[in-house]
């Protein structure tokens, strides 16, 4: 992890002040672990340089794990970027109801036909996996917990 004076000095996270240095935010724990998958994961999907910047907003406005909501914007990568933003235009095309593009006509009308079913594919999936994230950690979390308990009541029993 880098020092607290590293992230001070760091340029671009400077937009978030000493904020970003609250214990709160540096701490795993349930509740931080679910928001962190949800933010990451969120952030991931959006059509937007600078995933990371979104998901350590969304870590701190929610109070989520800052390392893990970093780490789960990486799950929109180089080989999964096109398949997911593929993905994220089909959804959104569908729910819109938009025609096939025919790529025929100039970049500037191609862009603008497929911003809005990709916009929308995206945040709906994003919402969806943040969703879907948050849950399963929450649920993963509360498992862990429960099979601890069991191994130590059993490690107990004679």
């Amino acid at each position: 992890m880098p020092s607290q004076e590293t992230l001070r000095q760091h340029k671009t996270l400077a937009l978030f002040g000493e904020r970003l240095l609250t214990p709160d935010c540096w701490f795993c724990n349930r509740h931080s672990a679910a928001v962190a998958v949800a933010a990451g994961l969120f952030a991931a999907w959006l059509p937007l340089p600078m995933h990371t910047l979104v998901a350590i907003a969304l870590a701190l406005i929610f109070k989520g794990y800052l390392p893990l909501a970093i780490a789960m914007v990486w799950v929109n990568n180089p080989l999964t970027l096109a398949p997911m933003f593929y993905l994220a235009y089909r959804v959104g095309a569908r729910l819109l109801g938009s025609p096939e593009i025919d790529f025929a006509g100039s970049l500037e009308e191609e862009a603008l036909a497929l911003a809005l079913p990709l916009f929308t594919g995206c945040l709906l999936l994003g919402l969806g996996s943040a969703l879907l994230g948050w849950l399963l950690t929450r649920l993963g979390w509360r498992w862990k917990i429960q099979l601890s308990w069991l191994l130590r009541k059993q490690n107990r029993e004679p």
